[in-house]
């Protein structure tokens, strides 16, 4: 299984409306690739990773599932800067473990030994979800190929908001970039508006 970690460094944009969300999309032409998830987040209940300030997430697709353990995020404005460590399972562990069919501590994976280590007697269990459809297209800004990653999120109440995610090498890439995107907005007539907040705070807090 293959384990990845490390900084994870992403411009979040908010997309006020659905208009807003057919713009961009329709400027960008065809996508590469697009991907549907389901994701589930898990915690003890009395939120025992959340107070460690950690986010345990179980991912599921068409093609892999995933298990990522993230830092709460650091975040200047557009900019979202954690920590976080990810194994990949497959599709069909996910959504056992999702569906409540599997143990998710149970997997030999590196998410779960960091758990183990720090929170020896935890014993989270699912506590939201949602669908997320996302678009990737590679698109150029300066000197950097970027991965634009355009969202639209449904959550559990029934509501669906749409955001861009651009995920960077280095923070210092940010002013080139941001100043880009900002460009590419104004042509579209799009407001730029910083998303300062999770999809997971977003679910959390539609209860």
């Amino acid at each position: 299984m293959t384990t990845t970690s490390g900084l994870e460094i992403e411009i979040k944009i908010q997309l006020e409306s659905f208009t807003d969300y057919l713009k961009l999309l329709g400027y960008l032409g065809p996508i590469d690739r697009e991907e549907h998830h389901l994701n589930a987040f898990f915690d003890s209940p009395e939120r025992d990773l959340g107070r460690a300030g950690y986010v345990l997430r179980v991912r599921s697709t068409d093609q892999y599932g995933s298990v990522t353990l993230k830092s709460f995020v650091s975040q200047a404005d557009a900019l979202a800067v954690r920590q976080e460590v990810t194994g990949e399972i497959s599709s069909t562990e996910a959504r056992a473990i999702i569906d409540g069919r599997a143990d998710l501590m149970a997997l030999d994976i590196e998410p779960i030994a960091t758990i183990r280590q720090q929170l020896p007697d935890l014993r989270p269990s699912l506590i939201l979800q949602f669908r997320n459809e996302r678009h990737i297209k590679r698109h150029r800004i300066g000197d950097h190929d970027l991965n634009l990653e355009i969202d639209r999120t449904e959550f559990a109440d029934g509501s669906t908001e749409y955001e861009l995610e651009v995920e960077l090498d280095d923070r210092s890439h940010f002013d080139t970039v941001y100043s880009g995107l900002e460009r590419l907005f104004q042509l579209l007539a799009i407001p730029l508006i910083a998303q300062s907040k999770s999809k997971f705070e977003r679910a959390l807090a539609r209860g």
